[in-house]
């Protein structure tokens, strides 16, 4: 239980993290011109490069907030397998 817990904590943790990077993140029209057929308009479809430190620290909050998804789902697997056999064994 205290197990359960403390994955649901860090995978809540993780998911507030996820959304305020997303959010610090500018998108590639970000700019106002783009939307209006500016000059920058070019920056929208060109590469962007390597990764800045919001891309990649999001990245790796994203891979980190999976962990736990996996983790509560095997535990809920578990106490339904033990359920059922309880069940069984009447």
């Amino acid at each position: 239980m205290v197990y359960e817990n403390l994955v649901l904590l860090v995978h809540v943790l993780l998911a507030i993290g996820v959304i305020t990077f997303v959010l610090l993140q500018r998108g590639k029209g970000a700019e106002a011109g783009a939307s209006f057929g500016g000059g920058a308009s070019q920056t929208v479809f060109g590469s962007s490069g390597s990764g800045n430190f919001l891309t990649r620290t999001t990245a790796i909050l994203v891979a980190g907030f999976l962990l736990p998804v996996w983790l509560l789902r095997l535990s809920q697997g578990r106490k339904q397998m033990v359920l059922m056999k309880l069940r069984f064994q009447w």
